[in-house]
């Protein structure tokens, strides 16, 4: 039985855990402010406020409500359009208004929360930059986005006088959510249990559901023993031990990204990680559930293999470990066992020598699938490289660790001999399913940023001739 709280209401039912939340929603709850678009993630239109109580505290995050497990709700706090509703338009709704940010309306229920998230996430400075990222997971087909940039001022114009404690009786008093909220901290300590979640032995796993309510809705649902790994405290943190980094499987992209320790060793990271989804998707996507769907485009994973990142993997108690670069052996194909659980994913911590770079080329800057990606990481000592790791995405049916590439550039410094030959080396070794003329060039020009970053000065645009 599935306890949680839909606005100001607590629910309970025994409906599949692997449901769309979103069809709950409408179905179950006649609730019909959140509407149904894409189901796929992209649109936003679905989006809504998710509470949990973490370490004492009360915190929202933006979620998209199609591809949401509906056993993720649990012992949560889910808030749909209906539940910001106040007598008068709240201080969000007015400032879309004012500012002609909405015309036929389906898509604005999904502003309307995704600007909420950004009110309600504490660890996010209040300014325009962040307002727009909290809505880049929002698709608008009517009014263009100039007029949702202008209500994006005017909410944050509207919150720079909240107080950075007691922020959640601000926004009551402030007209921007109704008095119901200040109860619902109380309302969700009675429902949650003193045990956190933990990772079962055996079953269907499901962690954030990003990648299998879109995929494969059904088997979810009709799944008769799921492993709902969503929110394991066990696996939700990173850890730095013996000169490694430790990743737990649960933990979420937003966390990967907001990393403080990771960034001192990844400084670019926050911004590689800004291409990847929206808001609402990295708050639900696991790392782990990046690496297991095994999709050619992934991301993290090419961020990963990149590190020469190792897998720790559990069945029946028993672990393993392999080399992510052999995990993947196929599209949607992994080297381990339907019920084997990913633990952790590990590499060296980068020293002073050791430089990295990523690259992403999308049709769209936010929320979109690689044209072409691939990262870098190179080991220089007075100028030499004595280790390399080139990793290339969106061009096969895997991703694919460059071998020949790789071990061409040891010993080697940066210049545009040495790109050439290693371009010569990679186009070798790649091989584009589709607009294969296309991709090589953006594998070829994607190797020459990487060098640049690494050695500025010593490649130039001559080399691309």
């Amino acid at each position: 039985m599935l306890n949680f709280i839909v606005n100001n209401k607590e629910v309970k039912t025994d409906t599949p855990s692997g449901s769309s939340l979103v069809d709950f929603i409408r179905n179950e709850l006649h609730l019909y402010g959140t509407k149904i678009g894409c189901r796929e993630g992209d649109c936003g239109a679905c989006t809504i406020l998710v509470g949990e109580i973490k370490d004492g505290e009360l915190k929202y995050q933006t979620m998209n409500s199609c591809l949401m497990p509906l056993g993720n709700a649990n012992h949560k706090h889910i808030v749909t359009i209906e539940g910001i509703n106040c007598p008068e338009l709240t201080s969000v709704q007015a400032a879309i208004l004012d500012n002609n940010g909405t015309q036929c309306g389906f898509c604005t229920p999904g502003f309307v929360m995704s600007f909420y998230g950004f009110c309600l996430n504490a660890d996010k400075e209040k300014n325009l930059e962040n307002a727009i990222e909290a809505i880049s997971g929002n698709i608008c087909r009517c009014t263009g986005y100039k007029s949702l940039e202008k209500a994006a001022a005017a909410v944050v114009s509207k919150l720079q006088s909240m107080p950075g404690a007691e922020a959640m009786a601000w926004l009551v008093k402030n007209n921007f959510l109704p008095d119901y909220f200040m109860d619902i901290p109380g309302k969700l300590k009675k429902i949650t249990p003193s045990k956190p979640v933990a990772v079962q032995e055996s079953g269907y796993i499901i962690a954030g559901g990003t990648d299998i309510l879109l995929q494969n809705p059904e088997g979810a649902i009709e799944s008769g023993n799921l492993n709902l790994v969503y929110g394991a405290s066990a696996y939700s943190r990173i850890k730095f031990t013996d000169g490694k980094c430790y990743i737990g499987s649960t933990t979420t992209i937003k966390d990967l990204k907001e990393s403080l320790e990771l960034r001192k060793y990844i400084p670019k990271l926050e911004g590689y990680l800004k291409l990847m989804a929206s808001t609402p998707i990295r708050n639900m996507a696991t790392v782990g559930g990046n690496i297991a769907n095994s999709s050619p485009i992934g991301d993290v994973c090419v961020i990963l293999m990149a590190f020469d990142s190792t897998l720790v993997l559990r069945h029946k108690g028993e672990t393993r470990e392999i080399k992510l670069k052999d995990f993947l052996i196929g599209y949607k194909k992994v080297n381990k066992e339907p019920e084997e659980f990913i633990e952790w994913i590990y590499f060296d911590l980068p020293d002073e020598n050791t430089h990295f770079s990523y690259e992403k080329i999308s049709k769209r800057g936010h929320l979109d699938m690689a044209t072409a990606n691939s990262a870098m990481r190179v080991v220089l000592a007075d100028g030499v490289i004595t280790k390399a790791s080139f990793v290339v995405g969106a061009l096969g049916p895997t991703i694919r660790y460059l071998e020949k590439t790789s071990a061409y550039l040891l010993g080697k410094k940066i210049s545009n001999q040495t790109f050439q030959e290693a371009n010569r080396i990679a186009q070798g070794e790649i091989t584009p399913r589709s607009r294969a003329e296309y991709k090589r060039s953006l594998v070829r020009q994607q190797l020459f940023i990487h060098l640049m970053n690494f050695s500025p000065g010593t490649i130039s645009l001559e080399a691309l001739k």
